[in-house]
């Protein structure tokens, strides 16, 4: 073998590499969580279909998940290049009704419900973000 097949191939190898670590799930959204919630749907969402307003190029991976139980509401994780990146995103992000937003190192957060009781609301937050290491 030549040695440009082997700088193609060492290129490929690498390639399909990084492809492998991007298509593991993240292990984050559970399947129930404290306060009744029960996951409907877990997905891995392109980067280019993110509902929210993020740098599209500081984020590695998306993760969306429906949950259903006292309410309904959608759990999006968001790992992203650099810590820094979420403290920015969290300083600059603009409140809206029946969300809430949080980051954890790398990851940065968006929980979004409907009709659901707060107290289990707030029982779902605090577990999420006691998964999520900083």
């Amino acid at each position: 073998m030549t040695s440009r097949a082997w700088i193609g191939l060492a290129g490929l190898l690498a390639l399909a590499g990084a492809c492998h670590q991007n298509t593991a799930p993240l292990g984050l959204l559970p399947a129930n969580s404290a306060g009744g919630w029960r996951r409907t749907t877990l997905q891995a969402t392109p980067v280019s279909e993110a509902p929210d307003p993020v740098p599209r190029s500081a984020v590695t991976r998306l993760e969306t998940a429906d949950y259903e139980g006292p309410g309904k509401l959608e759990a999006r994780v968001y790992e992203l290049t650099a810590p820094a990146v979420g403290a920015s995103m969290a300083q600059r992000w603009r409140p809206s009704a029946d969300t809430v937003f949080f980051n954890r190192g790398r990851y940065f957060v968006v929980i979004k419900w409907q009709q659901a009781d707060r107290a289990a609301l707030r029982d779902f937050v605090r577990e999420l973000e006691g998964r999520i290491k900083p």
